[in-house]
């Protein structure tokens, strides 16, 4: 994975401001792997793309996550701290293509959903239709007692989707949360591409800050700003700042 330098970063983050989520994604996957097409990102399931995008995150960032959830029985906001290594799954080196699914009489065969079904679905206003949409887009077969149909029952949808989750863990991040104030326990879920975005669009507001200090004080460009080390430029506001 490339390392990012400051104003790669800060050009992605502007090239962002304003997409979907899977689009922040896939601009800041496709900044840090070059040689890979973005449309072959776009394909990769989203646990495969969530791997790599902890893995950006740890490399831009550091390991320790830090996050804010809002109890939804008492709305007592919480902090919650962990280590990237405790919401990482162990990916198999060989991708399966097919995934089963069991029901009653039925056998539905499905893929994994990708950035690009997720694109598809993103601007769906009602939840339920993009659900809807996602598992059709994903849907291989269906047989109903041996016999291929092309019948769908609503009963299917919520085991297929569950399965799917069990597919993908690493696309379906939950962390159990107890509430300090009220007791209350439940499943927060915890989406990286989102979580990421927010850290680098803090991140970039503070280096702004910073040029605007630096260049404001001692005349300088904002690419010699940047390419300076983090270290650096924070002695220079120290001096800046008494």
């Amino acid at each position: 994975m490339h390392v990012l330098t400051a104003s790669a970063l800060l050009r992605v983050w502007e090239r962002g401001v304003g997409q979907s989520s899977v689009n922040q994604a896939l601009s800041l996957l496709a900044e840090a792997l070059p040689k890979t097409a973005v449309g072959e990102l776009a394909r990769l399931p989203i646990g495969r793309r969530d791997a790599l995008l902890l893995a950006l995150r740890e490399q831009l960032f550091g390991s320790c996550v830090q996050t804010v959830v809002v109890c939804p029985q008492c709305r007592d906001s919480l902090d919650l701290v962990f280590e990237v290594d405790q919401i990482r799954v162990p990916l198999k080196s060989e991708t399966q293509e097919e995934f089963v699914c069991d029901v009653d009489d039925y056998q539905v065969t499905f893929r994994l959903p990708t950035s690009e079904d997720l694109m598809m679905v993103v601007h769906k206003p009602e939840p339920g239709a993009a659900k809807q949409l996602l598992l059709e887009r994903c849907l291989i077969r269906v047989m109903h007692r041996g016999e291929t149909t092309t019948a769908f029952p609503s009963s299917l949808a919520e085991p297929v989707i569950e399965r799917m989750a069990e597919a993908d863990p690493q696309g379906d991040v939950e962390l159990a949360v107890t509430c300090a104030a009220c007791g209350y326990q439940w499943q927060a879920l915890f989406d990286i591409a989102s979580f990421v975005w927010r850290e680098i669009g803090a991140w970039a507001k503070r280096l702004l800050g910073e040029v605007h200090l630096l260049a404001s004080a001692y005349g300088w460009a904002e690419g010699d700003i940047l390419r300076m080390s983090a270290w650096r430029r924070q002695c220079y506001l120290d001096m800046v700042q008494g």
